[in-house]
């Protein structure tokens, strides 16, 4: 019998708990915000028409890349998925390409992207966009070391 009403005392505890909570946060809820009259409007801000934007500003949020790569001539054909991407992984172009083979294209891609991913094989490298161009080689540079 004891614990039936100790289990009843736990109860009206947790009940009186929860209606003052929520008495809380209604209280708390009701609480009067100084919001300014919208019939003003603040001194600082004017209207969209009294905007200056400079000529060279673009409203797109998207840009055209021209990707220029150049192949490397072989005796056996080396065929493998080129892969162009953005940085966070999100795929733009997937072909099966000749790695002889020059190649042009232009994507659209957003106009805060700054660089590509391209993957060939075991190719894996980072094209820097520059004046809306991206370029790779399959052809290697060859640097030479002091000695020579």
């Amino acid at each position: 019998m004891e614990s039936v009403i100790l289990k009843i005392e736990k109860m009206k505890t947790r009940i009186i708990t929860i209606i003052i909570l929520i008495s809380t946060f209604w209280l708390v809820s009701c609480v009067k915000q100084n919001l300014p009259d919208p019939g003003t409007t603040p001194k600082d801000v004017t209207k969209l028409a009294d905007a200056k934007v400079p000529d060279s500003f673009s409203w797109s949020t998207s840009k055209n890349v021209e990707v220029s790569i150049t192949g490397l001539p072989t005796v056996v054909p080396v065929k493998n998925t080129l892969t162009i991407t953005l940085p966070d992984g999100s795929k733009l172009y997937n072909v099966y390409h000749d790695m002889s083979a020059n190649l042009k294209l232009t994507l659209v891609i957003p106009s805060t992207v700054t660089q590509l991913k391209l993957k060939f094989g075991t190719y894996d490298e980072t094209l820097s966009i520059v004046n809306n161009k991206a370029e790779f080689s399959f052809i290697p540079v060859v640097t030479y070391g002091d000695g020579m």
